[in-house]
């Protein structure tokens, strides 16, 4: 089953109805500086309609700050998790040129005005009811969000940056056949270029690859990459 992640303006669209999400959906909703959640996330009573939901208030004020908040988090989310796909719930069209731009290089995401136009066959016809049994929903112990992402076996925390849950050792970078351990702390800037984790070598990282940390050159990417 795809997993979807839905980034909610509400600022732009202040009504929030789930009801037609079924278990591949989450929800990100981002709430201006001068709003507050909906009432009912905050009511023990309803709480539980937004288990897979996490409100992220931005700081700070202006006319497209949530607007760069959101873009962040696509390109957070698309980093970590590509496969996912995105669905932007807003009414503002600046969003458009970033979507058509994403979705050009392989990625899938839209933009819809409002929840009545997640279709019920897409949505998988179902309605949430009560707390749904999902084992990949982690609750991050460092910022209490439970917006993550599958990567490198463990859960990777889309707000925060951090691992929720453990990644497995076999998985990281630096346990791939052809990994050096570092002699000096990496990435390392000298005379414009970066020093590679894995050949430790000068390199222009135009063509490489950052992850988890690491600096892949272009060079190691085609002797290793697979």
């Amino acid at each position: 089953m795809a997993k979807h992640l839905l980034l909610v303006d509400y600022e732009n669209v202040p009504r929030i109805d789930l009801s037609l999400l079924d278990d591949s959906y989450r929800a990100i909703v981002f709430v201006g500086a001068r709003q507050n959640p909906p009432r009912a996330a905050r009511n023990s009573e309803t709480a539980h309609r937004f288990k897979r939901v996490d409100f992220q208030k931005i700081s700070g004020s202006g006319k497209n700050a949530l607007d760069f908040h959101i873009a962040f988090h696509l390109g957070r989310t698309f980093e970590t998790s590509p496969e996912t796909i995105c669905v932007v719930v807003s009414r503002d069209k600046g969003f458009d040129p970033l979507l058509l731009h994403l979705n050009e290089n392989g990625l899938q995401c839209r933009r819809i005005e409002s929840f009545a136009e997640i279709a019920p066959a897409e949505a998988g016809g179902s309605r949430i009811v009560g707390t749904p049994a999902d084992p990949t929903i982690v609750v991050c112990r460092r910022c209490g969000s439970s917006s993550t992402i599958e990567h490198h076996g463990g859960r990777w925390c889309v707000n925060c940056g951090s691992f929720a849950s453990p990644p497995d050792p076999l998985l990281l970078p630096s346990n791939q056949p052809g990994y050096r351990e570092p002699t000096r702390a990496s990435p390392v800037e000298s005379e414009g270029n970066l020093v590679c984790d894995w050949c430790h070598q000068r390199s222009d990282m135009g063509d490489g690859l950052y992850d988890d940390g690491e600096w892949m050159c272009g060079a190691c990417i085609g002797q290793f990459a697979r």
